[in-house]
């Protein structure tokens, strides 16, 4: 038996290879990649991450299951947890400006294996992202048409009762993530510009909803007639927490672009610093006009902004939101 047991020397060279880390050139900035990325478009790609389902439908979520309007507190304490990661993502996007974000840093810094295991973890975080912005997309797109793609597909298609897992097969859902798909393969500018273009309508649009919002804002909605301010109480807000915390994991692909970024040592640092305080800000002034805007029990959890004004009787400003969340 003994014959079959590995010898000291041969586990302690397996052990090392697994810890072995990754040498990388002399010359950082040498690339095969195109270097076209300025700090603005950086910052526009991290917002472009962060600001998007997270905004239009994780409030809503959080805010009627989850913590109330202490949706507010439980987006400022993930804010806070999301820059200490952010500082962290900034020091390694300036001292290792390639491709590869948290995968590579680990790979430089502490080990292959520890590389590997990280590396699927992002891809699960990309692919769970990806869904659920797409999902959102759909959503909004779906309130537009007052639900009509949903029900043509319950009625004609199928249901089915899944743990997790929408009651009906999205297949616009699916069909928006082949489109970006077929942008991305286009390389970092194209993309970047298009980013670009919807980023800016994105933000205009959730600059209205806080016009608007605070215009119709009624501080009732706060009562403890509708529940109180913290209806879960710190359980809830902690809870609220732990789920809001995923709208800010966009602001990595910033530190996925640095390969890309003219000047990667300045650009990385700022870019996730103007990005993550804008979307911080977003999230905070957005949960305060939705939950005042109505009861936050009676939200919509699937379209809540876009639902919220046209409940208030605005249902052209709930267009231009739902146009606005597609963006």
């Amino acid at each position: 038996m003994a014959r079959w047991l590995p010898r000291t020397g041969d586990l302690s060279r397996f052990l090392q290879k697994l810890n072995r880390v990754k040498t990388l050139e002399e010359d950082m900035m040498e690339t095969s990649f195109n270097r076209c990325l300025s700090t603005v478009d950086l910052t526009l790609l991290g917002i472009g991450g962060m600001v998007g389902s997270g905004l239009y439908v994780l409030t809503g979520t959080v805010a009627k299951e989850i913590a109330g309007p202490a949706v507010i507190v439980s987006f400022v304490i993930a804010g806070f947890a999301s820059l200490l990661a952010a500082l962290c993502y900034a020091e390694f996007g300036a001292r290792v400006p390639k491709t590869g974000s948290a995968y590579m840093f680990t790979y430089v810094s502490v080990g292959e294996i520890w590389a590997f295991l990280i590396g699927w973890n992002v891809l699960l975080e990309y692919m769970i992202g990806g869904a659920a912005v797409a999902r959102a997309w759909s959503g909004y797109l779906d309130s537009i048409f007052n639900h009509k793609i949903k029900n043509f597909t319950e009625t004609h298609v199928g249901t089915w009762q899944v743990p997790f897992l929408a009651h009906y097969p999205d297949f616009l859902a699916a069909a928006i993530l082949l489109v970006a798909t077929a942008f991305i393969s286009f390389g970092a500018k194209v993309s970047s510009w298009l980013n670009h273009v919807f980023s800016a309508v994105s933000m205009g649009v959730i600059l209205f909803i806080l016009v608007m919002g605070f215009v119709l804002a009624q501080p009732k909605n706060w009562s403890a007639q509708e529940g109180g301010f913290a209806p879960y109480g710190l359980s809830g807000i902690m809870a609220g927490t732990a789920t809001c915390f995923y709208a800010f994991v966009g602001f990595d692909v910033i530190a996925a672009s640095s390969e890309e970024a003219r000047n990667p040592q300045k650009a990385v640092p700022r870019a996730i610093a103007f990005s993550l305080g804008l979307a911080t800000g977003a999230y905070i002034l957005v949960s305060v006009v939705l939950t005042l805007m109505v009861p936050w029990h009676t939200l919509d959890p699937d379209s809540a902004l876009a639902d919220a004004f046209y409940r208030r009787g605005y249902a052209w400003a709930g267009f231009l939101v739902a146009a606005g969340s597609i963006c």
